[in-house]
């Protein structure tokens, strides 16, 4: 389960390297500056730049929290924090110690003390997370429940996996299924077809079109399509709204019914994540009920 949580409030490697020092919220006390916001903080209009410092002050909350357990201390935190670091810095510091690089006020290999700081606390927070995911043991009962309100996400329809060409001229797709006919690597020749011929943006990947459920496909095409397999391809263009379209099933994928026993490591594993998720989330809104906080912008 090590790298079972990864939330979006805990990106270490997205610093950005913005030096100025514009304040855009006070936590406790403390700033937090453009130093930590996107490079592109000040082009976003001002609905944006709300959402941005919400989620700063977030982050600025799991990190002091964080930095405040005993967790911050431990020789694996330490040993990753500076692999971490060494790994995005420009510059290597030879016989200087990490905990003193992070006592500094100055710039180091291209770091604020606040984009440091939040690097480390934001760095705490995850092992928390990692750390309480681990000792999470759901019982088989508590998954079947799980299991059984969310079945749908666990069941696969039965899908086609098409490539496609389009044209605007009907004798065109004449010839291309004609070509596609006589020849001995149908799927080799329709992608060759698809990339010189093919109005589609999708002519870029081949002709590839994706993974599509028969039953979502429009009345036009299912009665047409639904009973393909792998290797088929239609023997005359179908008109549709993007001109004439001729389709090859690169795989048939037969419809899945999952049991909770074939799925279980699925299940599980989506749940810890989600209840991980929940507990971050409500432990900020804790914080954030007792804390301080100043909007500056």
């Amino acid at each position: 389960m090590n790298s079972l949580v990864k939330f979006l409030f805990l990106s270490i490697l997205s610093v950005s390297f913005l030096f100025s020092a514009d304040i855009l919220a006070v936590v406790n006390g403390k700033n937090i500056t453009t130093q930590v916001a996107p490079k592109d903080f000040d082009k976003l209009d001002k609905k944006m730049q709300k959402k941005v410092v919400d989620r700063l002050i977030d982050k600025r909350l799991a990190s002091d929290y964080a930095l405040s357990t005993k967790i911050s201390n431990s020789d694996e935190f330490k040993k990753v924090l500076e692999h971490v670091f060494q790994m995005s810095s420009k510059n290597e510091k030879d016989n200087e110690d990490l905990a003193n690089l992070f006592k500094k006020d100055s710039i180091i290999d291209g770091y604020t003390k606040e984009q440091l700081y939040s690097k480390k606390g934001l760095l705490a927070f995850d092992f928390i997370l990692n750390k309480k995911s681990k000792e999470l043991k759901p019982s088989d009962d508590v998954l079947k429940k799980y299991y059984e309100t969310r079945v749908y996400k666990y069941d696969t329809p039965a899908m086609l996996e098409l490539l496609t060409i389009v044209v605007e001229d009907k004798k065109l797709s004449s010839k291309i299924i004609e070509e596609l006919k006589s020849s001995k690597d149908t799927l080799e020749t329709f992608s060759k077809l698809a990339s010189k011929y093919s109005l589609a943006p999708s002519a870029k990947k081949y002709g590839y079109f994706g993974k599509l459920p028969i039953n979502e496909l429009n009345k036009t095409l299912k009665p047409i399509l639904k009973d393909f397999k792998r290797g088929d391809f239609v023997k005359e263009a179908i008109k549709t709204e993007f001109g004439y379209q001729i389709f090859y099933v690169l795989n048939d994928i037969p419809e899945f019914k999952s049991t909770f026993t074939s799925v279980r490591s699925m299940v599980e594993e989506e749940f810890i994540k989600n209840d991980v998720k929940r507990w971050a989330l409500d432990k900020i809104k804790e914080l954030k009920e007792k804390s301080i906080i100043q909007i500056k912008i």
